[in-house]
């Protein structure tokens, strides 16, 4: 046993000292005058039995561990485009696609840690190799109206389903380690066994607006609308990470969304092309969304985005054929990146983090030869 690597692992437990040592009574910090001797929480909670074992269960040693994995699967696609006039074709969609989890999900790892927010339980992070891709069954409708030379309007529906999409499950491994075996809760990625599903439509219009007298023929626009409704975890499923079939809180019916879909989208770019001069000015707005449907830290509850929108814009000049100067301005309306964890399963929420992302702006020089 590498001494280092086992007093590092006792450390990270918080159990590097004996027990009468880790735990004796004391007054704590900044106390009133008169303040009688406490014993600590978290990991002294357990005993001193316990905390001997955990003790021993921490060596710090690294388990090999080697995995394999195989699938295959049949991706068949049908498109089918229509020319009702010359200016309106109608299409028609069906197709399997495949998505593989990243590696970072896929890695085989596991490590050992301890959370004392609520007593004292051992918890882990790992990946599993052992995931299988997500299979998506698609089919789309489309109608796209082109009006001008660039000028187009087009409405698209779609219904999506999603065979073993990628989550982060929660559950309970007993795991050994020199002899002492310690039940862990381990957060890590899994493919859902049953069928998330997405339907929605896109409303979108392209126009350059050549028509207006100079200097304004340079003007055009670009925007869509998209609603996308999806279903995800049923929420019996949101149990905080405790081995049970529903909910602690009762539950109810239903299903968090989707990862990283947010229900209402709206996109609009305004440009300027005339000349040496080009100006563009996007604005994304997007309604709230899941990040995952299990936090990195218990008791692991479900974390949304909330809605959020973004002013970004550049200017270029050309000063030839080959080189262009202009400034970008990202984030131009300072926009706070707003989380919120859901508490329970009837969908109560309530704010987790703040990030302010700052105005960025560039100062650009481009050659192209």
């Amino acid at each position: 046993m590498d001494p280092a690597a086992n007093r590092s692992a006792r450390d990270h437990l918080g159990v590097i000292n004996p027990f009468e040592v880790r735990c004796a009574a004391s007054v704590p910090p900044n106390a009133p005058p008169g303040t009688p001797p406490q014993l600590p929480g978290g990991v002294c909670a357990i005993g001193p039995a316990a905390y001997a074992q955990l003790q021993q269960f921490a060596t710090g040693e690294t388990q090999p561990s080697e995995a394999r994995n195989s699938y295959t699967y049949w991706l068949p696609s049908l498109n089918i485009k229509v020319g009702l006039t010359d200016e309106l074709i109608l299409r028609l969609a069906a197709s399997r696609n495949l998505a593989r989890a990243g590696m970072a999900d896929l890695q085989n790892f596991l490590t050992v840690g301890s959370d004392a927010s609520s007593g004292f339980r051992l918890t882990a992070t790992a990946g599993n190799p052992s995931l299988k891709p997500a299979i998506s069954d698609n089919f789309d409708a489309s109608l796209e109206w082109y009006f001008a030379t660039v000028g187009s309007l087009t409405f698209n529906a779609y219904y999506k389903n999603i065979h073993n999409f990628f989550y982060q499950d929660i559950t309970f491994r007993d795991i050994t380690s020199n002899g002492v075996t310690q039940s862990v809760q381990v957060r890590g990625p899994a493919n859902f066994e049953g069928t998330g599903k997405v339907k929605g439509f896109e409303l979108a219009y392209q126009q350059t607006y050549e028509f207006l007298p100079a200097p304004l023929d340079g003007l055009g626009i670009s925007a869509n609308y998209s609603f996308i409704n999806s279903e995800g975890l049923p929420n019996s499923l949101l149990n905080t990470g405790e081995p049970v079939d529903v909910p602690l809180d009762g539950g109810v019916p239903g299903n968090l969304p989707l990862e990283q879909l947010s229900k209402h989208n709206v996109n609009v770019a305004a440009f300027y092309e005339k000349g040496p001069i080009s100006i563009r000015g996007a604005y994304n707005w997007r309604s709230r969304f899941l990040l995952t449907a299990a936090d990195v830290i218990f008791p692991f509850y479900p974390i949304l985005n909330d809605a959020t929108g973004q002013l970004d814009a550049s200017v270029f000049f050309s000063l030839n054929e080959n080189v262009k100067v202009g400034v970008q301005g990202v984030n131009l309306t300072n926009e706070v990146t707003r989380t919120l964890q859901q508490f329970s399963s009837d969908g109560l929420l309530g704010p987790r983090s703040y990030f302010m992302n700052d105005r960025r702006f560039a100062f650009i020089v481009r050659g192209t030869f």
